[in-house]
């Protein structure tokens, strides 16, 4: 008795793809389609494209092999078998067209005539050194154009008045200021010789000169002092600085000049400052410990 045997009821072997491989072993493992992208450097999409042998998807064969192979290598899977079912399915990629070649006869006709190339090129190197040297020389030859000289000539003297200005103004500034140094200091000197001929019998008592006096022996009608270390500066309206430095505590300052003044003043609320004998409040002009203000 022959028994039959039916061969489509023998198991068969079932070849698995290489994404159906990647994406088995990363659900054994448990990992999410976020969790490869994030470690692989590639878009969840990519993912998917991969394990779905998408590869039309992807820039190209050259960049799925090593997606492949990072992809397996990330899964602690063999990669040869992988990249070898990869050369069975991936879409042939165009080829890209040949470069053209030089003809060898054209190459031949240039080397041929190589010396008449040279002496050529030599020539219009010449003639172009000789046109650029003529033109030198007749720029050099051309005469100053008269307009030029006229406006340099006129504008030199409005800059020489405009510096004999300044320094005649800064002059009569500071000669005004000695002039009435002298005349405060002399009407000092005749207050002092009043009081000496008035009391002759307290000659041999030490005079005292009054407070007003006092005040008149440094002139200036601008007065600064200072109860801590501040930062003061000023400026009269010619641009001299009449201060600028750090005054240190019982340290003061009396100036004049040509007004406006304009101040600036760095510890205000330790700072006192007398102006034509009125004191001068600086708390409407401070900003946190600075004041800066003009007086006029």
């Amino acid at each position: 008795m022959t028994e039959i045997i039916d061969s489509s009821s023998a198991p068969q072997s079932v070849v698995q793809t290489a994404g159906a491989a990647l994406k088995a072993r990363r659900l054994e493992l448990g990992y999410s389609l976020d969790k490869v992208s994030a470690q692989l450097k590639l878009t969840p999409r990519q993912i998917e494209a991969i394990e779905s042998e998408r590869f039309d998807e992807l820039p190209g064969n050259t960049f799925v092999r090593g997606f492949v192979r990072n992809y397996a290598r990330f899964l602690d899977l063999p990669m040869a078998p992988l990249l070898a079912h990869l050369e069975t399915c991936l879409p042939q990629e165009r080829q890209q067209a040949a470069l053209p070649r030089v003809n060898e006869d054209a190459s031949v006709l240039l080397g041929s005539g190589g010396k008449a190339n040279t002496f050529l090129l030599g020539a219009v190197v010449t003639i172009g050194v000789a046109v650029g040297a003529a033109g030198v020389v007749w720029y050099l030859q051309q005469p100053v154009q008269p307009e030029l000289l006229a406006s340099a000539t006129a504008t030199l003297p409005k800059v020489v008045v405009l510096d004999e200005a300044s320094e005649v103004a800064a002059q009569s500034a500071s000669q005004t200021v000695s002039l009435q140094a002298s005349a405060v200091a002399a009407e000092t000197a005749s207050v002092v010789s009043a009081v000496a001929i008035a009391k002759p019998a307290v000659a041999s008592a030490p005079v005292v000169a009054p407070a007003s006096a006092v005040q008149a022996l440094v002139p200036g009608e601008l007065t600064i002092a200072v109860q801590q270390d501040s930062w003061v500066q000023v400026q009269d309206s010619t641009g001299a600085k009449l201060v600028s430095e750090l005054l240190r505590p019982g340290m003061a300052r009396s100036v004049s000049g040509v007004p406006p003044y304009r101040l600036k003043v760095g510890n205000a609320p330790h700072t006192k400052l007398t102006f034509r004998n009125q004191i001068v409040d600086l708390t409407t002009y401070t900003r946190g410990d600075v004041a800066t203000f003009e007086l006029k």
